[in-house]
């Protein structure tokens, strides 16, 4: 059995999909007004080298204040419906692939620094529930964790998934380190310099293709 993994926003979804959650859902009323004065703190810190993290913690931050994990997570549970029925949000060559591969019997992950609760329910909808799924979790009784970068090999390693794996899907240089463990590591819509970059790091093993955002058909 190969082992398949995905990243999400990017390859399945256009868009960064929790920041949709956060600007269409969390940041109303006063979070709105406390996300404008922390704006420019928000701003310098995603200008600094290395701190785009803490920038997007700032922001989540303010987002989540206040609400119970029950609620949080019910809410992000209802943005996935919304999310997966969008025109132009879906990306339909990357969901036919996945399933393709869970056809084809393949152990499929999709790992993402998106909430986790949002991504399983955009991919219920998506009809692809047997997709196992790694996320990012929020105010989780085992602790919160980003799961971007690096991160993503020790959550995978927690699960004893050890590199190598067979194939590897993400759209974003920063996943350097889950294509670097990946026998055939593809970049999805990839601009020409990060081509280059990831080609070169890679040693030239990189596959790129380009796959348009358009409606998938999630309707029997």
């Amino acid at each position: 059995m190969r082992t398949v993994l995905f990243d999400f926003d990017g390859v399945l979804v256009r868009g960064d999909s929790f920041a949709l959650f956060l600007r269409r859902r969390a940041l109303r009323g006063w979070r709105a007004v406390l996300a404008v004065l922390a704006l420019p703190a928000v701003i310098f810190l995603a200008l600094l080298p290395g701190q785009w993290a803490r920038a997007a913690r700032l922001v989540t931050r303010i987002g989540t204040f206040g609400l119970r994990s029950e609620v949080l997570h019910q809410r992000l549970a209802d943005f996935g419906p919304a999310l997966a029925h969008e025109p132009g949000r879906i990306i339909a060559a990357g969901v036919n692939a996945l399933q393709q591969h869970l056809a084809d019997g393949d152990r499929v992950v999709v790992v993402t620094a998106s909430e986790e609760t949002l991504a399983r329910s955009v991919l219920d909808q998506l009809r692809l529930s047997t997709a196992e799924l790694i996320g990012s979790r929020l105010l989780s009784p085992s602790g919160s964790v980003h799961n971007r970068g690096a991160e993503k090999l020790r959550q995978l390693a927690a699960r004893g998934i050890i590199a190598p794996w067979d194939i590897a899907y993400s759209d974003s240089p920063v996943d350097l380190p889950l294509l670097s463990g990946a026998r055939r590591p593809i970049l999805v819509n990839g601009r020409p310099a990060d081509i280059a970059k990831l080609n070169a790091a890679l040693g030239g093993k990189l596959e790129a293709v380009v796959w348009p955002a358009q409606a998938a058909n999630t309707d029997d």
